[in-house]
């Protein structure tokens, strides 16, 4: 691997899934790069997702592990959560601080329309509706943001959010490529304007941005890693790779979080549920793993 696009933390493979961070224009503007490819295809492989779907619910990932980037502690997490009037309902993603991501998406299979051959209209599936995301920092309150979603097609919506709830003029790229066989290509790029930013700082950006930059899965599809994406973008001889870590799809569901889960609907509920002599299979969303509770196991939570 070439030492220029090294950032501490990359997997040695820069094929693998992971995440770049780096700072550029005199440490005016963050920028943030993610390879998802491996990731999106086993969320596709667990839920069954139809092409626009892994398109959408792919997306909506990988904006939220860039946007969740910031969060170090160990027990910190992040929820974001779509709710809409297209077909597809909705979705929900949970990113903890290791690079770890679950999601699901409440109609996984879904029709797709075209902008034209070959680009999916996720924006139509997802529909009108509103982005939240919820921060939970192990403070008293969780942070708790929401918006309403500009274009349903995902970058957009993560970059008015970040303008509008968290003041930080902001750019997100995110793109999910779907073949035959699955996911090819999935990754997104995110560029922050910093405090002590110049207008000269902004106009690069929006002119870099609306310059034509090729499409992430077409780099990706060339070879670009995440790292070199952002290398090309920015431009800068000077740029400054300060982070690289893994990321995967992990889902942290248990039979004791389940137990939670059921003890938390009430006496009455339990009861009812504790009447079926077969006992109830709960269901993992995140996964579709399913826990067996007899009704002695239920009956036990009261």
């Amino acid at each position: 691997m070439e030492d220029k696009y090294f950032a501490p933390g990359m997997p040695e493979n820069e094929k693998d899934d992971h995440i770049v961070s780096a700072v550029a224009l005199k440490g005016h503007v963050k920028a943030v790069a993610i390879r998802t490819t491996a990731m999106v295809e086993e969320m596709r492989k667990i839920h069954d997702t139809s092409p626009v779907v892994t398109a959408a619910l792919g997306r909506f990932m990988t904006g939220s592990l860039l946007i969740a980037e910031n969060i170090k502690g160990e027990k910190d997490t992040q929820t974001t959560v779509i709710r809409a009037d297209g077909p597809i309902g909705g979705m929900t993603c949970v990113c903890d601080s290791k690079g770890h991501a679950r999601c699901y998406a409440l109609n996984n299979n879904v029709e797709a329309s075209y902008h034209k051959p070959g680009k999916l209209n996720v924006g139509e599936a997802v529909g009108k509706g509103t982005l939240t995301v919820i921060r939970d920092l192990g403070l008293k309150e969780p942070f708790n943001g929401t918006v309403e979603l500009m274009s349903g097609e995902i970058a957009e919506d993560f970059t008015y959010y970040l303008a509008s709830s968290e003041q930080t003029p902001s750019v997100v790229a995110l793109g999910v490529q779907v073949g035959p066989e699955g996911v090819l290509n999935a990754g997104g790029m995110m560029i922050q304007l910093m405090p002590g930013y110049t207008e000269e700082d902004i106009d690069y950006v929006e002119e870099r941005a609306n310059g034509g930059f090729p499409e992430i899965t077409f780099l990706m599809e060339e070879g670009f890693s995440p790292a070199k994406i952002l290398d090309l973008f920015l431009g800068d001889p000077e740029i400054e790779y300060l982070s690289g870590a893994p990321v995967s799809y992990r889902c942290t569901c248990s039979k004791e979080r389940m137990s939670a889960g059921i003890a938390a609907l009430g006496k009455d509920e339990i009861r009812s549920l504790s009447e079926d002599e077969k006992g109830i299979d709960a269901e993992c969303h995140f996964c579709n793993k399913k826990y067996h509770f007899t009704s002695e196991e239920i009956l036990s939570l009261l």
